[in-house]
């Protein structure tokens, strides 16, 4: 395999790799929805669980970093989609790509002209970051809910 075609290769699969953040994102956004409404019952109801309220708000704020990370993911997919199908019909761009990054102010010009690898990595550690949000919303609900049952 010669390296632009190792180079297709990656850039295919971080972007299929990559959509798979929109599941966890569809997932977090049941799971935030859920906990505002948690925490409307509970100013409604005036019940009195602090435990659990505060479960419910720390998993509002994952959720909410957690869509952050999946608007930033889906964005990386999506230019990785392009950037693959440009290296389908020849070799995929990347100084057109940052220069139009950086006209829109998505890119500060010290990350101009990275190599392929460091970008991959960057748009991976997303998704993880992505999915350890959202790990973490659920864990927050689920002690939420235990600890009112129990307590």
């Amino acid at each position: 395999m010669t390296d632009d075609a190792a180079a297709r290769t990656a850039i295919a699969t971080a972007a299929t790799l990559l959509d798979r953040g929109r599941g966890i994102d569809r997932l977090s956004r049941a799971l935030t929805v859920t906990a505002l409404a948690g925490l409307a019952a509970l100013a409604v109801l005036s019940t009195a669980k602090p435990v659990l309220a505060w479960a419910l708000a720390l998993a509002v704020l994952a959720g909410a970093a957690e869509l952050y990370f999946g608007f930033r993911t889906g964005f990386d997919a999506a230019l990785l989609h392009r950037l693959a199908e440009e290296a389908k019909k020849g070799s995929a761009d990347l100084a057109a790509l940052d220069a139009a990054l950086a006209r829109l102010g998505l890119m500060p010009p010290g990350k101009q002209g990275r190599p392929l690898e460091p970008r991959l990595a960057g748009a991976l550690r997303l998704l993880r970051r992505q999915i350890a949000a959202a790990l973490l919303q659920m864990l927050l609900m689920l002690f939420g809910g235990l600890a009112a049952a129990l307590l």
